[in-house]
């Protein structure tokens, strides 16, 4: 693992001439013809990577921090995840899950901090399944799922009909939750006390994309409470758009997380998809 500033990536960044690594973290293009090599090693932050022995005398990146670094630029599938704990200010801890051939690589940002480590490998969908479990685990991790029934809302009518905080439990009971359902919702629902994290799927390489990406629009939500873990799942049907509110179990997740990574255009080859060069 390497835990480091966005100065301190961006000098690693030069130095292995990788020109876009994770827009999604907000990390800005390396301009080769205006960014040299010889300006980096010259940045402050480029000491302190010499003295963790990230990058040598000479310049060269440390290979395994390198090859970490090629996975997160030549994504083939990944995952953008936004976690926002209780108490929390509106700028968000954001991670970036990608995975390139067989690899995964962790990028996370926590603001100036940015911390890169591998995630492990996986061959099927089935072990990247796993992969994904214990990433999502680490950064929020394990908690006793909400006792509630499922409920699935209509997210367009949910929206209309709740205009400030007090309108949220009448809305809820209007689309036919029971008195539990909506405090339990309500209760997920107040950023003070609860914790958030946003998942969304990511594929590289998709023709009439913008930037040749495709961003799934359905979401995985996983929200901690005083009632335990919540899991909602955002997708579409029948024109529709529903929110599915069930029990945070850890099946429960990676089985939301499974499906909104198989609406990607790559669908059950999400796992081994590798994009055109």
């Amino acid at each position: 693992m390497l835990t480091t500033t966005i100065d301190g990536l961006w000098v690693l960044q030069v130095l292995s001439g990788i020109e876009v690594l994770a827009p999604e973290l907000g990390l800005r293009p390396h301009l080769p013809s205006a960014e040299t090599a010889a300006a980096a090693l010259n940045h402050p932050a480029a000491q302190e990577l010499r003295q963790a022995g990230v990058i040598d005398v000479g310049g060269d990146v440390d290979a395994v921090i390198a090859e970490w670094l090629t996975v997160i630029a030549r994504r083939d599938v990944a995952l953008f995840l936004q976690v926002q704990t209780s108490g929390q200010s509106m700028e968000l801890d954001q991670v970036l899950l990608a995975r390139f051939a067989q690899w995964w690589v962790a990028l996370e940002r926590h603001g100036d901090m940015v911390r890169l480590s591998s995630a492990g490998t996986a061959t099927s969908e089935q072990s990247a399944g796993v992969v994904i479990r214990h990433q999502i685990e680490r950064l929020v991790g394990s908690l006793i799922a909400a006792e509630v029934r499922p409920a699935t809302l209509d997210t367009v009518q949910l929206i209309s009909d709740v205009r400030e905080r007090r309108d949220l439990g009448r809305a809820l009971r209007r689309q036919g939750l029971c008195d539990e359902q909506v405090r339990t919702v309500v209760a997920a629902c107040d950023s003070a006390s609860s914790t958030q994290m946003s998942i969304v799927a990511i594929q590289s390489g998709v023709e009439q994309r913008t930037a040749r990406t495709h961003i799934e629009s359905g979401a995985v939500t996983v929200i901690d409470s005083a009632a335990g873990r919540l899991m909602v799942e955002h997708t579409t049907g029948h024109g529709r758009s529903w929110m599915i509110v069930a029990p945070g179990s850890a099946s429960q997740i990676a089985s939301a997380v499974q499906a909104m990574l198989r609406r990607l255009p790559a669908q059950t080859d999400w796992h081994s998809y590798r994009k055109a060069v």
